[in-house]
Parts: structure tokens; sequence; C-alpha cells
């Protein structure tokens, strides 16, 4: 007898039949949708257009409205020497008569595309109709811009491209990764472009600024030719032998650095003096800045005085003449006062450590009022005049002590023997 099914391996069965049959389905419709087949279930709107030339436009090329994709050339037929291009159109979209069909490039390699105007409603529903030639363009193909250009023109461009294509032989890696950095770049412009629109760009008076910029440039072009020859010169003399100049000065560029790194490092040690000294001037500096008003002061109202210094010195002329005279007659007297002063240096080299007792004698005014009294020396004056003051006093030159020692000797023996003042 046949064994049964178990019911785990029956489950796994048909899991496998319906995964297979949606692995199919999906195959399907995506074989579909490549090839140019409607999506089961999705509707869609169908319409035609009349061309007289489509060039390069294919089927499954887009259909744009606005520039937004909303379907794309299903097929391309001919009737009557004319294309007829059919559309389907995603979802249920409605056309009027007066719509309009244009056939553009998508890209600069060629491809194409069709961009539709759907019309307006009170022209009326275009229904099975199909669009007239009359209503339809087609963008000039590039064959036919260049056939305005003359033979020569041509031969140009050709060479031209011809060039560029050789150019460009080899550098395909530096060409991708030019396209690789392309989305960074069209980041970067996407993101210029956001701030241009942002209602907080003062875009016209960017404009308005570059517009007065581009005006300070009108009547020198004579100049920036100028200039710009003066550059090519430049660069040319750069680039004499290959460069080979420059090179060397690069080359030779790190030791001129580290010997300049050596002068700098020498020229620290005088900066080092030189802040010091600044940080010692800087509080008279700050004291004369303070006292400027003064000094300008003084200045201002020193032009009186000096003003008469001339009326001054013309008024002393003579007496300075007068004492040049007598300068000049006193000349003789200096050699001999000189020479008496050193003779008396001896003296006065002797008088020296009695200096307090002379200026004491003198000083002391009591010495000519002392009292008389017995076996003592005393000496008076008296003035023969009425109401004249005579005095008397004691002798100073007497005293008990005939060789007194300096510094007040005298003076201090003079009242320890009784003296009075």
């Amino acid at each position: 007898m046949p064994q049964p099914v178990h019911r785990d391996h029956a489950r796994k069965f048909l899991i496998g039949v319906v995964t297979l049959a949606v692995i199919g389905v999906v195959g399907y419709v995506g074989a579909t949708v490549q090839g140019g087949g409607e999506v089961p279930l999705k509707p869609y709107t169908y319409a035609k257009a009349a061309f007289n030339n489509v060039g390069m436009l294919k089927p499954r090329q887009n259909v744009l409205q606005n520039g937004v994709r909303i379907g794309q050339i299903s097929g391309i037929t001919y009737q009557d020497g004319r294309a007829v291009v059919t559309m389907r159109l995603n979802g249920k979209r409605q056309l009027y008569r007066d719509a309009h069909a244009h056939i553009g490039y998508q890209s600069v390699l060629g491809r194409k595309q069709l961009e539709l105007d759907p019309g307006t409603r009170s022209a009326g529903a275009l229904g099975d109709r199909t669009i007239p030639v009359s209503q339809t363009s087609v963008a000039t193909e590039l064959d036919q811009a260049l056939s305005a250009f003359d033979k020569r023109t041509r031969d140009a461009l050709g060479a031209s491209l011809v060039e560029l294509g050789g150019g460009l032989a080899g550098h395909g890696d530096d060409l991708r990764d030019a396209l690789r950095a392309g989305e960074d770049i069209l980041t970067d412009v996407g993101a210029i472009s956001a701030t241009l629109a942002s209602e907080q760009a003062d875009l016209p008076s960017v404009l308005l600024a570059a517009n007065r910029l581009a005006g300070r440039f009108a009547g020198r072009q004579e100049e920036l030719s100028s200039l710009l020859e003066q550059m090519n010169a430049t660069f040319r003399a750069v680039n004499v032998d290959g460069a080979r100049p420059l090179n060397d000065t690069v080359r030779a560029l790190p030791a001129t650095l580290r010997q300049s790194r050596q002068g700098l490092r020498s020229v620290n040690a005088p900066l080092s003096d030189l802040a010091s000294a600044m940080t010692t001037i800087a509080p008279g500096g700050r004291e004369l800045g303070a006292a400027s008003d003064d000094l300008r002061g003084v200045l201002r109202e020193g032009v009186a005085p000096l003003a008469k210094l001339p009326g001054v010195s013309g008024q002393a002329k003579p007496a300075v003449d007068e004492l040049t005279h007598t300068v000049v007659d006193a000349r003789p007297l200096v050699p001999r006062v000189s020479r008496t002063v050193a003779h008396g240096r001896v003296l006065l080299h002797g008088l020296a450590p009695y200096a307090t007792d002379i200026g004491r004698f003198f000083s002391e005014h009591d010495l000519l009022s002392g009292r008389i009294a017995p076996g003592k020396h005393y000496f008076s004056f008296m003035l023969a005049a009425p109401g004249i003051y005579s005095a008397s006093g004691p002798d100073p030159m007497a005293d008990p002590v005939p060789y007194p020692a300096p510094g007040g000797g005298a003076w201090r023996d003079h009242q320890s023997a009784g003296g009075g003042r």
C-alpha cells in the first residue's frame, strides 16, 4: 500500500508551488514591462500623433508633460507617408482637439523624448482622433543644424571632434572619475540653486553688484588686454627651458627656508630686548601722552616770551660785551689767584679741624655781653651815639687752655674753665 504523505511535506510542496507561481508572474510582468507592454490591472490612456519625421524616436522612450514623465511611446507606424506615434499614458487622462506634441532631445547623445500638451477644455475632447501634423513639431536634427555651416566649417568641426576623441583616448579612467565626481558637483550646484531660490537670498542686489563690477571694466579693454599679455609673457618666462630654472629654484627652496629659519631665530634675542625696552618705555610714553595737553599749552603760551628774546638779547648785548672785556682783563689774574690758593692750601688744611670753633665764635653773640668777674680778661665797645647799645664781655681769646682740641674743644674748655656765654 502507498504510504500517506505527511502534512509537513504537503505544506512545503504547496509553498514551493506558490513561490514558483509568484516568481513566474513577477517574471512575466517584468518581461512585459521591459518589452514595452502594459502592467496588469493598471489603467492607461492611448493617444496618437502624426509627424512628418520622427528622426531617432523609438518605442519605450518617454512621454513628458511639463517636464514630468506621464507615459512612453508604445509604437510607431507609417500611414500615407507620415509617421504616427502611439502614446501610452499612465492613468485616465483627457486630451483635447488643440493638443500639441513635440519631439525633442533627452540627452546630447541623441536620445529623443516626446513633450505632450493636452490642450484646453474649451476646444473639445480629442477622442480617438490623431493629433494632426499641424499641431506637432520636431527638434532640428544635428546633421540639419550642421548643414547651415559651409564645408570648411564642417570640416574644421569634424577635425575638432576627431582631435577631441584622440585626446580622450586612454583617459577612460579619468573620464569615469570625473563622472563619478559629477554627483557631488551636481549636489553642490543644487545647493547653490536652492540658495539662490531662497526667499532670504537678495539675488537682485547680487546681480546689481555684478552689473556694477562689469561696468568697472567698461573702457578698460586695452588695459585688460595689456595685463593678459604681461601674464602671458610671465608664464612664458617661467616655462623657459622646460621650466628648469623654476625647478632649480623650488629645489633650493628648502635650504633657503632653513637659512631663513636660522636668521629668524637669531633675531629672537634682539626682538626680546626690543620688547623689554618697549615695555620700559611704555610708562614714559603713556605719561608723555597724558602730558601732551600741558606740553601743547606750554609751547602755545611760550610763543610770547620767546618773541621777546630778540629784544632782551639786544638789550643785554652791551652788558655782555662789557663782561667780555672784563673777563679778558681778568684772564692774567687767574694764574696768580690759582697760585695763591695753592700756597694757602697748607694754612687752610691746618685750620680745617677748627672750622666748628671758628663758626661758633662768630655765631655766639652772647660773648659780647658777658658779666665782669675777678681774674677774667674782658673787652668792651660802645658807639658814641645816644641810644646805641653798649656791650662788654669776656675776652674770647683769653682761655686757660692754650691749645684746645679741634671739633669744639676750645668752646668746651672755655665752658669748663668757668667762662660765661
